[in-house]
């Protein structure tokens, strides 16, 4: 069995609603003009755009036996996903999030924790992660059952077989995170997270800064998403920066995840990253367009449509 891509890490059910102007007194309430539910997490979301671009994939991580995992891995499979190695726990439910999403976009969070943390090195599928021609660990900050060297391990096991390897994370971050793991740090090819959790990581407030730390631990290249403001890329041979393109946003929900998925698109499509970078970012764009991860992008030909024709800001 062959995959381009192995999204393993956090899994969550979004349930989202908007616009929502504000939470009503009492037992008050408000219309809204939408409400639905999406995939999510920094594993499974990652997994929706790397499949709705053309890849193939298989998500791994944990869910619940609940009508939630049901729900979850449904949806996952809609997009042609391979659900098989996606652990099923008994004792917990299907993490999940409900989204009120503001008028601007904005998505505060209310989140039951759920069985992302119980997903431990005895529920991955290493022939399905060593035949995989890229690797994307997401969210290793919230799968605490993988212990202090889980990460390092699956990551320096999918590099011995060949494979590409990107780190993204789903907390906010802390200088414990970073500690934690710092030991798996080299075996990661591309190190993606936003700028506020690099900032939290490193203690540095800037992102050009944080990236260096963040280089400086050991990671090939780092890309800091930076919401409106495009992203940046940092190796030890180039600084690059990108802005982001001119769209109306209706939901933030998943744009970072949306981002990682075309970076790693374009690597698998064996693009230069300042092109990797331009996908990642076109991606993100679409999904910000709709309500939910999966929103937006419909397929790879129709996102290289909107990157030539949609101007950046």
């Amino acid at each position: 069995m062959s995959l381009d891509a192995v999204a393993l890490g956090a899994h969550v059910l979004d349930i989202l609603g908007r616009p929502v102007t504000h939470i009503p007194d009492g037992q008050g309430a408000i219309i809204l003009d939408e409400i639905r539910l999406a995939p999510a997490g920094t594993a499974a979301a990652a997994a929706v755009g790397l499949a709705k671009l053309g890849a193939t994939v298989a998500s791994v991580g944990a869910v619940g036996t609940d009508a939630l995992g049901d729900e979850l891995i449904r949806r996952l499979e809609s997009f042609s996903i391979d659900t098989r190695y996606i652990a099923r726990k008994s004792s917990v439910q299907t993490s999940a999030s409900i989204l009120p999403i503001r008028p601007n976009g904005d998505r505060p969070a209310l989140h039951a924790i759920g069985a992302n943390p119980h997903f431990s090195l005895d529920d991955v599928p290493w022939p399905v992660l060593e035949s995989a021609r890229h690797v994307h660990l997401g969210g290793p900050d919230v799968m605490r059952g993988l212990g202090r060297d889980g990460a390092r391990e699956i990551l320096r096991r999918a590099r011995e077989h060949g494979a590409t390897t990107s780190m993204d994370l789903l907390g906010e971050g802390s200088p414990k995170v970073l500690t934690i793991l710092a030991p798996a740090l080299e075996f990661v090819d591309w190190m993606m997270p936003n700028f506020d959790q690099a900032a939290i990581l490193t203690g540095e407030r800037m992102p050009e800064a944080a990236a260096l730390r963040l280089l400086g631990c050991g990671v090939g290249g780092v890309v800091l998403k930076l919401g409106a403001a495009g992203s940046l890329m940092v190796t030890p041979r180039e600084n690059r920066r990108l802005g982001a393109y001119k769209i109306e946003v209706s939901d933030t929900s998943g744009c970072g995840d949306a981002y990682c998925a075309g970076f790693i698109r374009g690597l698998l499509l064996g693009w230069p990253p300042e092109e990797c970078m331009r996908l990642g970012t076109a991606a993100a764009a679409l999904v910000a367009t709709g309500l939910g991860s999966d929103a937006g992008i419909r397929d790879i030909d129709d996102t290289l449509r909107f990157m030539r024709e949609t101007p950046m800001r």
